[in-house]
């Protein structure tokens, strides 16, 4: 582990040494790029124009920065066709987004770490400058916004805790000084109709509002033939609103900003389509003889249940947020910044993870959590401001109510397996109170030694606590129970066996307790050197903090440990010129370790019960290339380019026993003890590219501006679960795995049509109709059958813009 380290370092102190050699004919091609702009190129007096982002909780342009950013403005957003947050990893290499299991939620995994199901970190997500709790609040939050940004690596002492793979964060627009506008309206295929607009009201000089919202409606794109007994026709459409105010009021050195925002969802679920049938482990089922049919990306077939029994799809989310950020100017060099945020959200969902007509894995969720988060900071400058410093706290109470009702193995009984050969299924319902909180005090600084070399470091430590108080019970070979029933009842009484693993249970109220507490620092250390005056290398190293938890259905292990990741990082950030037209070139070298690595499982017992949680890996590594190019070869034209490369193993993984008779030994359904140790963990591409071209057409500018882009994204094959049962295995090491794929969006853009205030957009998603996969899950072993969840065909539209 020692030499390790002392390999990244040395390539950090290689990295320095060349950008040191290469200082002056790079400052001198900076020189000669900043006389080689004309009037109307796509670019900035001195090059390309910098992004403003807040990764230091103040406004600082990317470049000047010692962190790996991907930074979009609003124009970007449009011309790259960024509609959903999905579409991020399109254009952000080293970023990669693929679906849960159930629910359809985002899955997003940074340089090896990914947030997955039962964990609640990795990669941190912002609205502006508040945590949000689910990733649909990022949902369609694309709409009059300043800039979306994606910080790679471990970021704790400026954030939370749980940043340990990096953050995502999408920033919105303040009020402006002037009375504008906008109203938007677009139609695609499917059925796609779009309705957008927004407001900016200033009272005088000192308060102003601004008020915007979006609504979108489309058709899913993939067709059920069957449609009875409750299932929709359709699966994966769009239909979903939201709404946002902003308030500002800045009078001499107090500067004090609410947010208020709302977001609504009512969908079908998006559709885990079965790609193949296997004879279930246990019982032998071949899901074929009881007329089940595999689909494909644009069909399921997904009838009645035969109980009789009607069944419910559907996706909803009601989400509300509020956020007061105070900026205070006490003096030219002390600052005080404080934001207070509150969030509730209340989702839903009820679908058959399965795609099929018999009820397999039904499941009616409803989630509940409301969320209180405060971060103050105090900041001085000094020394003619060389010196920089921070010093805050930070206080996170979230409390979590989620309910799951799941009705499994339906075909077990129709099989006759039980001697029975009626619509039965083992009938589980759940019910679980998790309230985490999380306290902290950190201190950020930096130091400039001379002009061009400064040093930088940051502390935090947290205090985290997490209780949990849940419910559960089951029963087998009842006919189905849909909807919100998540207690036991007459039918279906407590499942004792669940709670004996609780030192705290009650078999009377059939409640379980349990808690813990957790701490551990965060901190960085980085070097900066600016080379030139577009030129920025660095190296730093930075080490983050992943809570640790409890699991509810895993009985073995109860809790789970916190992850700690260090990371060593080297980069250079260079703005120059290629026979004088402008060239921005971006690279950075990471080693990282990781400790605890925390790794979603499933597991099964032998008294029916479905289990699943969280367990530690002992250690993982990961190392990796992040690169990015902007290039303008000519006016009008500019190209970019995005490449990383990722190196992750797990080095050393023994899975315990899981599931049987939960003593890790015996039992029909034991998962046994598998040897990880070396393997590549889930959702990590070894390479990704993304790549976009924008030209802007040289009309008169009395006709207005019109702009062409096309963008590319390429990933190669990722490992869906870290965790293939030896007999899933049997079936094809396919099943565990999403293929790479190459997708491609375009747009055209007419801005101030004929000089008017109207705008125009054509728009394509998915360019040449490319039949990919986002997630894969396979169920062989417990229930038979393997599913998919396909990326969206080709989609397109045209939105037309008018401003005021």
């Amino acid at each position: 582990m020692k030499s390790a380290y002392r390999h990244a370092f040395g390539v950090s102190l290689l990295s320095i040494a060349l950008m040191g050699l290469s200082n002056e004919a790079i400052a001198q091609d900076a020189s000669s790029q900043n006389q080689a702009q004309g009037a109307g190129a796509p670019v900035g007096e001195r090059g390309f124009d910098d992004i403003i982002v807040t990764a230091r909780k103040v406004g600082e342009a990317s470049q000047s920065l010692p962190i790996t950013i991907s930074a979009f403005n609003a124009e970007q957003v449009k011309q790259k066709v960024i509609l959903d947050v999905r579409d991020l990893q399109t254009v952000t290499p080293g970023l990669t987004i693929s679906n849960n299991q159930t629910g359809g939620t985002p899955v997003f995994a940074i340089r090896g770490t990914a947030t997955e199901l039962g964990i609640d970190g990795g990669v941190a997500l912002y609205l502006n400058d508040v945590p949000i709790m689910n990733a649909i609040g990022l949902s369609t939050q694309f709409y009059d916004i300043s800039t979306v940004e994606v910080l790679k690596g471990p970021q704790g002492t400026q954030f939370g805790t749980n940043t340990t793979g990096g953050t995502l964060t999408v920033r919105t627009n303040l009020p402006s000084p002037d009375v504008e506008g906008y109203v938007k309206a677009g139609y695609g295929n499917y059925n796609r109709r779009e309705a957008e607009g927004m407001i900016n009201l200033p009272v005088n000089d000192v308060l102003g509002f601004r008020f915007a919202g979006n609504w979108i409606k489309r058709d899913g794109y993939v067709r059920n033939p069957i449609a009875a007994g409750g299932a929709p026709d359709r699966f994966a459409n769009e239909n979903r609103y939201s709404l946002r105010g902003t308030m500002q009021l800045a009078s001499g050195p107090v500067d004090s900003v609410l947010i208020v925002d709302y977001f609504h969802r009512n969908e079908a679920p998006s559709g885990t389509i079965p790609t193949d049938f296997g004879p279930d482990a246990g019982f032998g089922i071949d899901l074929r003889a009881l007329g089940e049919r595999v689909g494909n990306r644009k069909t399921m077939y997904v009838g009645a249940d035969p109980s009789g029994l009607p069944r419910q799809y559907y996706g909803r989310a009601k989400l509300f947020g509020i956020e007061h950020r105070v900026n205070i100017d006490v003096t030219d060099n002390f600052k005080v910044r404080n934001v207070l945020g509150w969030r509730k959200d209340v989702i839903g969902f009820s679908e058959d993870t399965s795609g099929l007509t018999l009820t397999q894995v039904n499941i009616y969720k409803d989630t509940k959590t409301s969320q209180w988060t405060d971060d103050i900071t105090f900041s001085y400058s000094a020394l003619d401001n060389r010196w920089r410093t921070s010093v805050g706290g930070f206080f996170l109470l979230n409390d979590k109510k989620e309910g799951i009702n799941a009705n499994v193995g339906q075909s077990l009984f129709l099989s006759g397996a039980f001697g029975f050969s009626l619509p039965l299924v083992i009938d589980i319902h759940n019910f679980e109170r998790k309230k985490f909180t999380s306290k902290a005090v950190y201190a950020n600084t930096e130091f400039d030694i001379t002009d061009s070399l400064s040093v930088a470091g940051g502390f935090r430590y947290n205090w985290d606590r997490i209780s949990s108080e849940v419910s559960a019970s089951q029963v087998s070979g009842v006919l189905p129970s849909f909807g919100p029933n998540y207690f036991p009842d007459a039918q279906t009484p407590c499942a004792t066996a669940a709670l004996l693993f609780y030192q705290d249970r009650d078999f009377g109220a059939c409640l379980g307790r349990r808690g813990r507490g957790f701490r551990a620092p965060s901190w960085n250390v980085a070097v900066t050197n600016k080379f030139g005056p577009r030129v920025l290398g660095y190296a730093k190293v930075s080490h983050g903090y992943l809570s640790g938890g409890t699991n509810f259905t895993i009985r073995e292990l109860p809790f789970f440990q916190p992850e700690t990741t260090t990371m060593m990082e080297a980069g250079l950030k260079a703005d120059w010129s290629i026979a004088t037209r402008p060239i921005r070139t971006n690279i950075a070298l990471y080693r990282g370790k990781t400790k605890d690595k925390q790794v979603f499982v499933n597991a099964n017992y032998d008294d029916g019960f479905a289990a699943y949680g969280v367990i530690n890996a002992a250690r993982q590594s990961v190392w990796g290339i992040d690169l990015d190019v902007r290039f303008s070869p000519f006016q009008g034209l500019t190209l970019d380019a995005g490449y990383n490369y990722i190196k992750s193993k797990f080095d050393k993984f023994v899975i315990p026993g899981l599931g049987g008779n939960a003593d890790g030994k015996t039992g029909a359904t034991l998962v046994t003890p598998t040897d990880l140790s070396g393997a590549t963990p889930a959702q990590t591409p070894k390479h990704q590219l993304n790549v976009a071209a924008s030209y802007e057409w040289p009309i008169a500018s009395t006709a207005g501006k019109v702009t062409t882009t096309v963008s590319g994204y390429y990933t190669s094959k990722i490992t869906q679960t870290n965790v293939f049962s030896d007999y899933n295995a049997r079936f094809g090491e396919r099943f565990n795995q999403v293929p790479g794929y190459f997708t491609a969006n375009a747009s055209l853009n007419w801005n101030q049509v004929m000089g008017s205030p109207l705008s125009v957009q054509l728009w394509v998603r998915n360019l040449f109709d490319k039949n990919y996969l986002t997630s894969r899950n396979v169920q062989f072993q417990a229930w038979g059958y393997s599913t998919a969840t396909f990326g969206a065909p080709r989609t397109y539209g045209i939105n037309a813009e008018y401003r005021f």
